[in-house]
Parts: C-alpha cells; sequence; structure tokens
C-alpha cells in the first residue's frame, strides 16, 4: 500500500487507485481548508484517509493495539459493516486516538445501492462529483469526531459542509416536507442511533438533522460555531440552541421543526 501526505493528514491506497486517490486527496485537502476557515476546526491529530476497496479494509488502516481489539469484538461490528457496505460511499471510524475516513473509488461507488440517497439529495451523474461530496462529508465527520455530537447534528453539520465544498445546496428542497409532516413514529428528540437496518428512519434523520443544522448555520453561526468549538455534554448543548432560538429548554424539540420550517418555507 502507498502513502502520501496531505495538510497534515495521511492518504493510504493500492497502485492501481493512485488516480482515484488524487481525486479524494484533493477533495479532502479543500475539505480541510473549508472547515478550519469556516468552523475553526482543526485536522485531527492522527488522521489517515484510505481508498476503501473492501470493508475489511477497516483492519489495514487500525494501529496494531486495535487490530486485536477488531478482531475480538469481530461479531458486534462486522455483521452492521457487511450490511452497510452496499449503500456506503464511505465511512468515518474513531480508533483511539487514529481518526480513520474510507472512500470507496469511483469504479466501486457507481456500483454503490444509491437509492436511499436518491431520496435525501440532488441527483448528480457525475461519479468524480459524488466521490468529492463524498470525502467532504466523512471528512468532517473525522473533523467532528472528538466532539461526540448527537447523530443529527453529526450529520447536519457535515451535509452543511457538503453545501459549502459545493457552493450549492446538494439536499432535496422537498425534504424539507419531512420536518412539516413527520412520520407518526417520530420522537420530540431526534433519535440518537443510525439505524441501518431501517431506511426510512435513517432517511428522517439525515433530512432533520440538515434542515436543523443549515438553519443554525444561517441563523445563528456563531452558536453553531461554539457548538463545534469543544465538546458539550447533551442537556447543555440543548440549552444553547433554546436560549439561541428564544425557546424554553422543555419546549424545544416541540416547536424547533415550525422555526426551521418558516425560515426556509417563503424560498
Amino acid at each position: 500500500m502507498e502513502s502520501k501526505e496531505i495538510d497534515g493528514m495521511v492518504l493510504r491506497y493500492e497502485p492501481e487507485d493512485r488516480e482515484a486517490a488524487g481525486l479524494i486527496g484533493k477533495a479532502c485537502g479543500r475539505t480541510a481548508a473549508l472547515l478550519q476557515a469556516y468552523w475553526g476546526l482543526q485536522v485531527p491529530e492522527d488522521c489517515v484517509i484510505y481508498v476503501m476497496t473492501s470493508w475489511q479494509d477497516i483492519f489495514g488502516v487500525a494501529p496494531l493495539s486495535w487490530k486485536v481489539l477488531l478482531g475480538v469484538a469481530y461479531p458486534l461490528w462486522g455483521p452492521r459493516a457487511r450490511r452497510t457496505w452496499p449503500f456506503a460511499g464511505g465511512w468515518e471510524q474513531r480508533m483511539g486516538k487514529r481518526c480513520t475516513v474510507g472512500i470507496k473509488p469511483p469504479r466501486l461507488m457507481e456500483l454503490s445501492d444509491g437509492r436511499m440517497g436518491e431520496r435525501i439529495f440532488v441527483p448528480s451523474a457525475d461519479v468524480e462529483e459524488k466521490v468529492e461530496f463524498t470525502a467532504c462529508h466523512e471528512l468532517t465527520h473525522g473533523f467532528t469526531s472528538h466532539l461526540r455530537l448527537p447523530s443529527w447534528l453529526k450529520e447536519g453539520v457535515a451535509m452543511v459542509a457538503v453545501d459549502r465544498f459545493a457552493g450549492r445546496p446538494t439536499v432535496r428542497g422537498e425534504t424539507l416536507e419531512s420536518l412539516a409532516n413527520p412520520p407518526a413514529w417520530a420522537g420530540a428528540r431526534p433519535d440518537d442511533r443510525l439505524r441501518v437496518d431501517d431506511p426510512e428512519a435513517m432517511v428522517y434523520i439525515y433530512v432533520q438533522g440538515y434542515w436543523l443544522a443549515r438553519y443554525l448555520d444561517e441563523a445563528h453561526p456563531a452558536v453553531l460555531k461554539e457548538l463545534l468549538a469543544r465538546r458539550h455534554r447533551p442537556d447543555e448543548l440543548e440549552a444553547k440552541l433554546a436560549a439561541a432560538c428564544r425557546l424554553l429548554p422543555q419546549g424545544f424539540w416541540a416547536e424547533i421543526d415550525g422555526m426551521v420550517v418558516d425560515h426556509f418555507g417563503g424560498r
């Protein structure tokens, strides 16, 4: 496996994927500069990006001590990774101090099952653009993994980062309707679990996270930047959001979706 450094990050790839590595490396360099300039996020201390051609590539980029842990815990994470592989264009894992980000090359990105993504994202026929957007999304996860953000904010911030990377909205505008008419099973507070085996729940979490994060980015950018500056307890995070939106903490989740819909509904 070959490797090269990009702005303090290490990119690993097989020789046959050198061209894909060039594409991914440029996207990651642009993303790192965007995240630093826009939200003050810094490159993780130990960040390894890899062109992934199998879900088992996780073993190859893990620190030595984690290889043993991954082997022992394989029954817990292996089946989930195997189920996720057909749908994922990339993923991020934190292994101690090491942040790892895997991105599929264009030849595999084309084979991914994009049915769930088609319900969320503005369609694109350019597979290289999909690779770049995926690299931006997953690297944003890497830059924020130390904050342990709730799932809605973790995914929402990554999707807003892709908007910034692309210079245009990358999520379908009609998905805002999900906030105006949420599914009956949706709770007041967003579920903090990404249910790989439940596509409906996955789509809702991504959509809700995107519109909430985009609202904060537009209406309360200083608050969002503050939330990304250090780790917050869940109740502390919600209290800061409620104060910024002039809502009572106990009523925040009952009212915030309506505020977001009103904010974007007139466009």
